[in-house]
């Protein structure tokens, strides 16, 4: 039987039916607009958006981008889909509300080969293994009691600077600071990882081969922007190169391990507590029972970061405030006069233990690494699953880029962000360096935030004391501060294009020296 409708009847369910689709398209094209992807400036066939990024300065090409396209810009690079973010709210989406999706790294060839298939702690895909290396650092690698048993360390490393610079500065000729200021740091690494005994040479092959491999792994790879052309790092050389460079890098590592196992067996006695970096590294795998087995080549792996974050990074920054402090006087002169009086009539062995009293000196380092952060860019994230930013969907495997710099340097977030002045660090609670504020993030933010700040800026703040201490600086030849270049250049890290060339006058120097 058919039952039939009386007119109003149909009418009143023609309408029905036509209301109800109105509002399921409304709810579906309001749903489309939040799933919508981000901006982004008009691709080129094949090489995408990659002729934006072909400057010395990727991180102001990205910002002036981002001034037209939106704080949450979509690039392709190459074949590979990647999302740049440049404002305060859209970062801490990624670092804090969606940090999880966010807390895996890309694949890269240079680090796939160089960090043991990574199996280091920056580029260790997110998980177990990279959890068991997090905790592994914060509590016993780069904890703060670890950072406090280097002490002599530093201040030998860092006298053993000042000895090198009276001799490079003497009859007032202008010194590079550069070499040295690597140098040093340097050093300070190598006796923290590897132990005051091990054995110099080794040690100094050593930083030869990290040299080699830094060369190699910030040549351009093919295969991280086009996957299917990644043959063409091997018809170019370029797997090969690293290869070659990660095996010489390998045999030295396996020399000074072997030297360490040696020390070790001839001292069990050793206070674990007064063991170097490697050591406990292979305490800890000889003994097991940590989370995740420790095998050698992790250990490697994990030398490798702490070289690479621990020395031209903490160099660079250190020419950075040397060159910021020349090119303002009262700044430097304010920063000596602290650092003077706290460290009068004191001997250089307790200068760290008052750190503490150079409030101004660390003022002036934060400004610094505002302006001047040496990875501008951070290390790329991988999205692990579809998520939101600034309401737009960030589809998964799409690299994330965060443009720290622009961060930094943003006038939304800071009152005449290009001039260097350091007082506007001097309420500390409104902005810190441990990228929770999503405005200052030298060191990166969320949980793949750098592990090893506190022993990067423990080196950097007695470096920059004992050079403001014992010298007087001015720039050579006549040269005003405002004459000072501050080209910048970013490879693996940034750093000013020309070196730093000074003449330094010394004062207070200690007998010894």
């Amino acid at each position: 039987m058919v039952m039939e409708m009386e007119p109003s009847s149909a009418t009143l369910f023609f309408l029905s039916v036509v209301t109800l689709v109105i509002l399921v398209s409304l709810v579906s094209r309001k749903s489309s607009s939040k799933l919508r992807r981000p901006p982004g400036p008009r691709d080129l066939p094949f090489v995408g958006s990659l002729h934006h990024l072909l400057t010395s300065q990727p991180h102001v090409a990205l910002r002036n981008l981002a001034k037209t396209h939106g704080p949450v810009m979509r690039l392709r690079l190459g074949q590979v889909e990647a999302v740049v973010v440049s404002s305060s709210a859209a970062a801490q989406e990624v670092l804090r509300d969606n940090d999880l999706s966010f807390a895996s790294r890309p694949n890269l060839l240079a680090t796939e080969i160089m960090c043991y298939g990574n199996l280091d702690v920056a580029f260790a895909p997110y998980g177990a293994y990279w959890r068991a290396l997090k905790k592994l650092c914060v509590l016993e690698l780069l904890s703060s009691r670890k950072v406090r048993q280097f002490k002599a360390v530093r201040d030998s490393e860092t006298m053993s600077l000042i000895k090198e610079i009276c001799a490079a500065g003497e009859g007032g000729k202008p010194v590079k600071l550069r070499s040295l200021l690597v140098k040093c740091t340097s050093s300070v690494t190598g006796k923290a990882t590897f132990g005051e005994r091990c054995d110099i040479d080794l040690r100094e092959q050593f930083m030869a081969a990290m040299e080699v491999a830094q060369i190699h792994s910030s040549g351009f790879c093919v295969g991280d922007l086009f996957p299917s052309l990644g043959f063409l790092d091997v018809a170019t050389g370029m797997r090969y190169q690293l290869w070659r460079a990660r095996q010489q890098l390998d045999n030295v590592v396996d020399k000074i391990i072997s030297d360490c196992e040696a020390r070790r067996e001839e001292k069990k006695s050793t206070p674990t507590g007064d063991e170097d970096l490697l050591s406990l590294m292979l305490r800890i795998r000889d003994e097991g029972g940590s989370d995740f087995p420790i095998e050698t080549i992790n250990i490697k792996a994990i030398i490798v970061d702490l070289f690479t974050a621990g020395t031209e990074t903490t160099s660079s920054t250190a020419e950075f405030v040397m060159s910021e402090l020349m090119r303002n006087p009262k700044v430097m002169k304010k920063a000596q006069e602290e650092v003077r009086r706290m460290m009068e009539n004191k001997s250089p062995q307790d200068h760290e233990n008052h750190m503490d009293e150079l409030p101004y000196l660390r003022m002036v380092i934060k400004e610094t690494m505002r302006l001047h952060p040496v990875v501008p860019l951070l290390l790329p994230r991988l999205c692990r699953e579809s998520c939101h930013v600034g309401g737009f969907e960030i589809a998964k495997g799409t690299r994330v880029i965060i443009n720290a710099w622009a961060l930094a340097t943003s006038p939304e977030n800071w009152n005449e962000p290009e001039e260097f002045r350091p007082e506007r660090f001097e309420d500390s609670v409104v902005v810190n360096d441990k990228g929770t504020q999503f405005k200052l993030m030298p060191f990166g933010g969320g949980r793949r935030m750098c592990p090893g700040d506190g022993f990067a800026l423990a080196t950097l703040e007695l470096m920059v004391a004992r050079l403001l201490y014992y010298f007087e600086w001015s720039l050579p030849d006549g040269m005003r501060p405002d004459e000072l270049d501050m080209d910048v250049k970013v490879g693996t890290t940034s750093r000013r294009r020309n070196e730093l060339r000074v003449v330094a006058s010394p004062c207070s120097i200690p007998k010894e020296i």
